[in-house]
């Protein structure tokens, strides 16, 4: 009967230091000030920017690259959007010119030489405007 008692204080003992409290939240509940003289900068979001791309299949198994790109300034702008994509270490470069009205999106869309199959097994896309 000892034996058990003895047993009982030993285990409540090693665990009252990991039940002594529940954990406590660590670190600054608030993001750290800016250092004095250097304010934060916030990056700016270009007025004209692609807001989306993808990729497909044409009808007869190439690669297809089509977005959006958006105009945020107050005038019309041309963007020239770059596709580059890498299959089976080969390289290729299309351009688009897209007009954009002031406050609206136009699309664009290039097709490449490539399989479609062959570009999603193992291939690279980039989309950027130049």
């Amino acid at each position: 009967m000892e034996r058990r008692r003895l047993l009982g204080l030993v285990a409540l003992g090693l665990s009252s230091g990991c039940l002594g409290a529940l954990p406590n939240a660590t670190g600054p509940r608030n993001p750290p000030e800016a250092p004095a003289g250097e304010p934060r900068n916030t990056p700016e979001v270009p007025p004209v920017r692609i807001s989306d791309f993808d990729f497909e299949s044409t009808d007869d198994g190439r690669l297809r690259v089509f977005g959006e790109v958006v105009n945020d300034a107050g005038s019309e702008r041309v963007a020239t959007v770059r596709v580059r994509i890498v299959v089976g270490g080969s390289e290729s470069i299309r351009d688009a010119d897209v007009t954009v009205p002031s406050g609206e999106t136009a699309s664009f869309s290039v097709e490449f030489d490539a399989q479609y199959g062959d570009f999603a097994k193992n291939g690279e896309l980039d989309v950027s405007l130049v």
